[in-house]
């Protein structure tokens, strides 16, 4: 259909908009909208909506179409057109005008392109060179003109706009497409909603589940020693009625406004994403209507577990049907270790007493047939120096066994401790021990004193402490004199 015959139909239903002459004051007044009607006017009027385009005069005297939009707001440069009629949204009405400086959109202006002028007296204003005062008034001419919507001019605009930017050929797919995004939007929001209320009552009425979690483990794994139990930092609940998985589609229509020369594509784009959009997730909440269906929600937040320093991520949601045990998939990467009590393995030993440090034990074994009595122990760690003069009785050919956190303070404790180590960290450190115990034989009352000390390679100790394969810990120093046999270094 011909579109100039297409608006003229619509200005003949429009007819109620043409009022008696309104005559403008001295000062230009700002130009009203008037929204055409939205209803449909004989078989002309596309869609149900209305649908609004900007009509620019482009560069070289062409008319264009730039945006599609559903605003009728006005703009600062071109005129409103609704596309469903190819309707003018601006002031159309007769005008009489004061002689004086108008905007080009003004319904008094000599320039605007779609309205006709009183002849006689737009020559007489363009000819005469009657000057123009204060304001932009003319200051000679008391006269008032007349001005009428240029329907003519104005089909011709259109029709021109409509062809240079394709919406000949695409404006009634393009409105039907937007029409039927809205009813699709419409009734995916009402289906979802359905669906998602259903998914909750139904998960209401679940209870618990076995579940099974599977971890992939790397990065520091040289110090991993089996020992996480990644159920403790994974913890599992079941959804709630407020935390059903989000249904909502994504926010406004995702179409307008849009550049007028891809408008059409844009929304046939939109349409096919927002339908595939509201079929998975209709797929996905009618899978948890069912009773024997639950979701649960997965949080492996936790970063400390057992010394161990960590990085986990794992799915955000689990679902779970019937009474399957459920694998849930973590993948836990081994940042750092914690290491406390880093103790070397030592042995001092004579014909009467053999102690043995080894990790965090201490072993005594009377090598005699007569009584032994420990009188004193002291644990040397860097700087830190402590004695503890606790009296232990060792009977003959008997080994005992104490934890050395007996013979430590807290400032060893406190030294001992390694933090965050890796491998490479471990390799590049060490610490200097010694251990010092005295003891008298029962048949005598002379002490004897037993001592060593040196440093160790932090790295070996804590793969020696793992299991795992280490050369010789103690690192080459200097001589440390030996204690004086007549007691133990005092206290640091």
């Amino acid at each position: 259909m011909n579109h100039r015959i297409c608006a003229k139909y619509r200005l003949a239903g429009a007819g109620a908009l043409v009022l008696a002459c309104v005559a403008c004051g001295s000062k230009p007044a700002v130009e009203p909208s008037r929204p055409a009607s939205a209803e449909p006017v004989g078989n002309y009027f596309l869609g149900t909506e209305p649908v609004y385009a900007h009509l620019v005069n482009a560069g070289g005297g062409s008319w264009v179409f730039t945006t599609v939009t559903r605003s009728d707001a006005p703009i600062d440069s071109g005129y409103i057109v609704r596309l469903n009629d190819l309707a003018p949204v601006f002031d159309i009405r007769v005008a009489e005008c004061a002689p004086q400086a108008y905007p080009t959109s003004h319904r008094c202006s000599l320039t605007h392109p779609f309205r006709e002028k009183d002849a006689g007296m737009f020559d007489k204003l363009i000819n005469s060179g009657i000057a123009v005062g204060t304001a932009g008034k003319v200051t000679e001419i008391s006269q008032t003109y007349e001005t009428r919507f240029n329907e003519p001019a104005f089909n011709k605009a259109v029709d021109e706009a409509l062809v240079n930017t394709g919406l000949d050929l695409s404006r009634a797919p393009l409105i039907e497409t937007l029409q039927k995004y809205d009813a699709t939007r419409a009734r995916g929001e009402a289906e979802l909603a359905r669906l998602t209320h259903e998914a909750t009552a139904s998960r209401a009425r679940t209870g618990d589940i076995a579940l099974r979690i599977h971890a992939d483990v790397d990065g520091v794994t040289d110090y991993y020693s089996r020992d996480i139990d990644f159920a403790d930092i994974v913890d599992l609940s079941l959804h709630g009625s407020d935390a059903v998985p989000d249904s909502a589609l994504r926010p406004g229509s995702g179409v307008l406004p849009c550049d007028a020369r891809y408008c059409a594509a844009a929304a046939d784009k939109e349409l096919r994403e927002l339908e595939q959009d509201i079929a998975a997730q209709k797929i996905r909440l009618s899978s948890l209507i069912t009773p024997d269906t639950r979701a649960y929600k997965v949080d492996c937040s936790a970063t400390d577990y057992l010394g161990y320093h960590l990085a986990v991520t794992c799915p955000d949601v689990v679902e779970i049907v019937g009474n399957q045990a459920a694998a849930v998939p973590l993948e836990v990467t081994i940042l750092s270790r914690d290491f406390n009590g880093v103790y070397p393995d030592l042995v001092l030993a004579d014909e009467r007493l053999r102690v043995q440090v080894s990790d965090t034990t201490v072993q005594f074994t009377n090598s005699t047939s007569d009584y032994l009595t420990l009188t004193a122990q002291t644990i040397y760690y860097n700087s830190r120096v402590h004695t503890t003069n606790t009296l232990i009785d060792l009977p003959p050919g008997v080994s005992i066994d104490r934890e050395i956190a007996e013979f430590t303070s807290q400032p060893i404790d406190i030294e001992s401790r390694y933090l965050q180590m890796t491998p490479d960290k471990a390799a590049g450190a060490s610490f200097g021990f010694g251990y010092a115990v005295r003891y008298r034989v029962a048949s005598t009352a002379a002490e004897v004193t037993l001592h060593d000390q040196a440093r160790y390679n932090v790295g070996c100790v804590i793969d020696r402490r793992l299991g795992r394969p280490a050369g010789e810990c103690r690192l080459p120093a200097p001589d440390a004199p030996a204690p004086d046999s007549a007691g133990l270094p005092p206290e640091g």
